[in-house]
């Protein structure tokens, strides 16, 4: 398995508006900078939040792109997915529309870098936010399987996989849902991303974690690691810093290397914005802005558990 780093762009997301400072020491720099930055601390690859290659004026949008597969050329690392937690879901057609437009520009981009997937959550969820209220079950289980079924499609004539997030609080948040949904669309690129906070909250609930990720292990290619507290229900969660919530990282190393997992394990940076009890979301936290810290503590961390860089070996 391979270990990479996901760089998001600089701006608040889901609740970090009431959680400190809302922003990190690289989020003012350049997406060339970040993926130099990366490779200083022995990452294998890199991941970026496609509103960070958003940030740029659209004059400059193309070249920065071929900047950037460059700039992990030269510097030796990969290009290894990238998220677009965009909404497939909704009883406002016109979200839906431009969500799976957005979802299509992110894959075309995502060709241009060299990368091999783009990964999704299904927004706007369906249990949260709760659009059950305003839409029913049936109707947004069909609109998921065919956002999904059109995305693949386009994603196909590019080479590229479509890697779908189980995670609580959306319509897939189970292991049997994610093969359900997945027989239906019947696309041979569609993959699915283990997130270990999902798995350790909404999962563990229902099914053993290993037993979960050997039963989906033909389908995963992205792994994202972080860890995580669960509150009153499974659909409600926070990301915590590492070491101070739920995920056994010992046991998710060793269900990976069981199924001969060979894709990315990408650390996500979310438990680092806020460093108290209840993580992200946190009022009263204190917040970290310092990515460069993250960046090289995050690796220190996961080495513990047997998670090491390629580069490093």
């Amino acid at each position: 398995m391979k270990i990479s780093f996901e760089v998001w762009p600089n701006m608040p997301w889901g609740r970090l508006e009431a959680a400190g400072p809302a922003w990190n020491s690289w989020g003012d720099k350049p997406a060339t900078w970040c993926v130099e930055q990366t490779a200083k601390y022995g990452y294998d690859g890199v991941d970026f939040i496609f509103a960070k290659l958003l940030e740029v004026p659209k004059a400059e949008y193309d070249q920065q792109l071929l900047d950037v597969r460059a700039t992990a050329e030269r510097v030796g690392i990969d290009i290894g997915y990238l998220g677009h937690h965009t909404t497939f879901v909704s009883p406002r057609e016109f979200d839906r529309e431009r969500g799976i437009e957005s979802f299509k520009k992110a894959l075309d981009a995502a060709a241009v870098l060299g990368a091999k997937s783009v990964c999704t959550l299904i927004g706007d969820g369906y249990y949260d936010p709760p659009l059950n209220v305003l839409l029913s079950r049936k109707d947004a289980w069909r609109q998921c399987r065919e956002a999904i079924t059109e995305v693949a499609a386009h994603a196909s004539g590019l080479g590229l996989n479509v890697s779908i997030e189980l995670l609580q609080g959306t319509i897939l948040n189970r292991v049997e849902l994610i093969e359900r949904m997945f027989d239906e669309v019947g696309a041979s690129n569609l993959r699915m991303t283990m997130d270990t906070g999902a798995f350790y909250v909404a999962v563990k609930p229902f099914m053993n974690v290993k037993q979960a990720i050997k039963r989906l292990g033909p389908y995963i290619d992205i792994v994202q690691i972080k860890d995580e507290v669960g509150l009153p229900t499974i659909v409600h969660c926070n990301h915590i810093w590492f070491g101070g919530g739920l995920v056994d990282f010992r046991e998710t190393y060793e269900a990976l290397a069981e199924i001969n997992f060979d894709g990315y394990v990408s650390v996500e940076w979310e438990g680092w914005q806020v460093g108290g009890n209840i993580g992200v979301g946190e009022p009263a936290g204190v917040g970290l802005a310092d990515f460069d810290r993250v960046a090289e503590e995050s690796l220190e961390y996961l080495t513990e558990f047997g998670f090491v860089p390629r580069r490093s070996r």
